[in-house]
């Protein structure tokens, strides 16, 4: 059996210090077939952003950064390669990474494991904004000197 990598999905490869979060996937989860509902491989991914935000934005997430710092982060693109079933066998680990930071967008990507096996890639885009006023903005100060530390090297832009 080859054990499937992010090198053989159109993704970029995961980086050293990914921020690992952990999933427990439970029997409701599950579909007939014994094997995560495909809706909720998203859901897996996205929570794994948030628990990446509050590791690096002292405790805050989606939600406090939109209502307690008025920075809204809508997603104006999501993919993921779907490679092997995610089960309740295993706990799940979510590898999270922002990949590129531009003048007002962020790349985060998300690798879902089970048992050492590759089970998901997924990637995001999403834009920063004023949140009260959904009008698009730069990338806030504190964000930027935060995610730059996180991404791999060749991806830094300068602004």
């Amino acid at each position: 059996m080859v054990a499937i990598t992010s090198k053989h999905i159109n993704m970029e490869a995961r980086s050293v210090g990914a921020f690992e979060h952990g999933i427990r996937v439970t029997w409701g989860d599950c579909d007939p077939a014994k094997i995560a509902y495909t809706g909720r491989l998203p859901w897996f991914a996205l929570d794994a952003i948030n628990a990446w935000w509050e590791n690096n934005l002292d405790g805050d997430g989606w939600f406090q950064i939109e209502l307690d710092r008025n920075v809204g982060t809508p997603f104006v693109r999501l993919e993921m390669d779907l490679i092997s079933p995610v089960t309740p066998r295993y706990e799940l680990k979510c590898y999270v990474w922002p990949v590129k930071l531009g003048d007002t967008s962020i790349t985060f990507r998300v690798d879902g494991e089970q048992d050492g096996n590759l089970c998901f890639s997924f990637r995001s885009v999403s834009v920063f904004t004023i949140a009260d006023k959904f009008e698009k903005q730069g990338v806030p100060k504190e964000f930027r000197e935060t995610i730059e530390r996180h991404l791999p090297a060749s991806n830094l832009v300068d602004v």
